[in-house]
């Protein structure tokens, strides 16, 4: 059992070393790279989403439709950048009652809304929230991607090492307490030493710590959102492309929420 346990986290390791070298590569390649990149990553993982709710291979139409939104998502917000974001929610929104309505029969009307409600869905929470990402800075976009990597290795290793008591067994019974404490920390380290050191956001020291401990609940709430949509549909991982992780869904999750939060905090400083 050791040994296995012992393998598996090599595994990781070394799927981790290869992603954060193809990180490296595109970030060296500077800005277009980096936005084909995000666009690339999206669309994998709301092909990853659609499939979690429909996996056989007779509703590859409906996803390839979805994400064909998605991917226009980015291509609109890299051509005319000026378009207010409400634009393209609203295409989507247009575009699935529009699927929902071709693909109606009375006998499976309430299974076509959903699907189109899924869709919809698929589309906010990937490739509409990686779009906000892609307008960050370079020292933003570092930001957002070293806190959930920084709160998902510390608990992860924490866990395993002295973690006792379980926080939310129903979701996912291997996260502890003292896990999640510990990556929550790490994610204060990490905002502050951003924030101190280059200068990427500029906000008072309460309001900094309290953005730390923000974007630390959000990331594992990323985590658990995502180990609840899988046990909703009883599978373990969202794919399979990252050797040890799993998909690229389940390497994002945490990142999805994080960026999310950055967003609305940025959002809100320009308010004030």
């Amino acid at each position: 059992m050791a040994e296995t346990k012992f393998s598996a986290l090599k595994t990781r390791m070394r799927t981790a070393v290869i992603l954060l070298l193809i990180l490296i590569l595109v970030l060296c390649l500077g800005h277009t790279a980096i936005y084909s990149f995000i666009c690339l990553v999206a669309l994998l993982g709301q092909w990853e989403f659609l499939t979690l709710f429909y996996p056989k291979y007779k509703e590859r139409t409906f996803k390839f439709f979805f994400c064909t939104l998605g991917v226009l998502h980015f291509l609109v917000s890299y051509f005319l950048p000026a378009l207010p974001l409400i634009f393209n929610v609203g295409v989507a929104a247009l575009c699935s009652a529009f699927y929902a309505l071709t693909c109606f029969s009375h006998e499976k009307a309430w299974d076509n809304m959903k699907k189109a409600g899924i869709g919809f869905i698929s589309f906010i929470y990937v490739p509409l929230i990686f779009g906000f990402m892609s307008k960050f800075s370079l020292m933003q976009q570092l930001l957002v991607i070293s806190i959930p990597i920084a709160s998902d290795t510390c608990a992860y290793f924490a866990g395993i090492t002295f973690g006792k008591h379980k926080i939310w067994v129903a979701v996912s019974p291997k996260k502890s307490v003292e896990g999640c404490l510990v990556g929550l920390a790490a994610s204060v380290l990490v905002l502050l030493y951003f924030a101190y050191a280059h200068h990427v956001i500029h906000a008072s020291f309460p309001l900094l710590l309290l953005l730390g401990i923000i974007l630390g609940v959000l990331a594992q709430l990323g985590d658990f959102f995502e180990s609840a949509l899988k046990r909703t549909v009883d599978i373990k991982d969202s794919g399979s492309i990252l050797a040890g992780h799993g998909g690229v869904l389940d390497r994002t999750d945490s990142l999805i929420f994080t960026i999310a939060g950055f967003e609305l905090f940025a959002l809100m400083l320009m308010a004030l």
